[in-house]
C-alpha cells in the first residue's frame, strides 16, 4: 500500500477526533449550533476516496465566513492537522432536514 493511501486511512480512523475539534470551533462561535458527521464515514463505507463530511446546523447568516472562522479556529486551537480531509457543509434547520433524508447523520454536538 502507498504511502499517501496510508495516510489518508490514518487521517479516516480519526473521523470523530477531527468532528469533535469543528464541533467545539463551532460552540466557540455560536453556542446553539449543532454538528454532525454524515455520508460514507456515518454510512461505514469508506475507501481511499473518502473524505469527513461535517454538517454544521446554525441560524448564523453568513454562512461562508462562519464555515472559514471554524475551520481557522479548528487549525490554530484545537490541533485539527490542515491535510485532514474534511469537508464542512453549513446549513440551517431547513437545510439539515434535505441532509438527513438522504444519508445517515451521527450527531458530533
Amino acid at each position: 500500500m502507498s504511502s499517501w493511501v496510508k495516510r489518508k486511512f490514518q487521517h479516516l480512523r480519526k473521523w470523530r477526533e477531527y468532528a469533535e475539534a469543528i464541533a467545539k470551533a463551532s460552540k466557540d462561535l455560536d453556542p446553539r449550533s449543532r454538528v454532525f458527521v454524515f455520508g460514507g464515514v456515518a454510512e461505514d463505507r469508506v475507501t481511499v476516496l473518502s473524505d469527513i463530511d461535517i454538517l454544521i446546523v446554525t441560524d448564523v447568516k453568513d454562512k461562508r465566513s462562519f464555515k472559514r472562522a471554524v475551520l481557522l479556529r479548528a487549525f490554530d486551537i484545537y490541533g485539527l492537522p490542515f491535510d485532514a480531509p474534511v469537508e464542512i457543509h453549513v446549513t440551517d434547520l431547513e437545510g439539515f432536514k434535505e441532509y438527513s433524508k438522504y444519508s445517515k447523520v451521527i450527531e458530533i454536538a
